[in-house]
């Protein structure tokens, strides 16, 4: 029992993944493997969603999201501006660096920022718009999330149309997101603005040309093949943990779910 454990808890950490694996392996019964699996994957979509994960990767090693947001969260004044300044990091950040990554990154800072104006109270309700508000924020931009990656690099959709497909629904759930807030009571609070991290001037600057060179290759600006050599050799010699840390979860459930399509 101790040794299906870890195997209950992979699973739980990573069902989506664990289906999509089963999901493959269930249909090559009836399409076995050959050459034409090959055929499949998108690779630069692949690629795409591997370059910018590890470079975002890097970006937080250095706390730059959280040194960003924290000085940005210094104006607010009150508890309701605080909600609607770190819904709109967080909206904002899913447009940038992903759904996902934008959680891992914003949800600790709504954490700090209500816990050290103990305002501990409204922490589910603040937890509930950013989980809303990386999900919907991520819509609008081609790399906002990994099925917009997908969906943008396959069927080949021009930017300018792919954004004004999406704005009607991004501008709604802005407003729903607004509205959401007004119902926290605009409550004085005051922040410590002193906080041990300090920004990392060099490796911030070329994390944010990897990072800039990452939707370059999204945009079709740049071959994907090229970013593929440079970025990660860039981060080996600067930041290996980076690249430790991708969700390599997601780009497997992607792997397998080309082959069970494909099938």
């Amino acid at each position: 029992r101790r040794m299906d454990m870890p195997i209950v808890k992979f699973i739980k950490k990573n069902t989506v993944f664990c289906v999509a694996v089963l999901a493959a392996l269930a249909t090559c019964f009836f399409v076995p493997p050959d050459k034409e699996y090959l055929s499949y994957f998108d690779w630069k979509t692949l690629v795409c969603l591997f370059l910018t994960l590890a470079v975002v990767c890097a970006l937080r090693n250095i706390k730059f999201f959280t040194i960003l947001a924290r000085r940005i969260v210094l104006i607010t004044g009150n508890l309701r501006t605080l909600f609607i300044t770190l819904i709109c990091i967080t909206f904002i950040g899913s447009m940038i660096i992903a759904n996902d990554m934008a959680l891992i990154t914003f949800l600790p800072l709504g954490y700090l920022a209500l816990s050290s104006t103990n305002n501990e109270k409204h922490m589910a309700y603040l937890f509930i718009l950013q989980n809303i508000s990386a999900n919907l924020g991520g819509m609008l931009t081609p790399f906002g999330n990994p099925q917009n990656l997908y969906l943008y690099s396959f069927f080949n959709i021009p930017t300018a149309e792919f954004c004004k497909i999406m704005l009607p629904p991004f501008v709604l759930a802005i407003a729903m997101l607004i509205i959401a807030c007004l119902f926290v009571k605009p409550k004085k609070l005051s922040i410590k603005e002193d906080f041990p991290e300090r920004l990392n001037r060099p490796k911030t600057v070329l994390y944010l040309i990897l990072f800039a060179l990452s939707i370059l290759i999204v945009f079709r600006v740049i071959p994907y093949q090229l970013g593929l050599v440079l970025i990660p050799l860039i981060l080996f010699i600067v930041d290996r943990e980076s690249l430790l840390m991708v969700d390599y979860g997601l780009l497997g459930t992607f792997f397998f779910f080309f082959i069970f399509s494909g099938n």
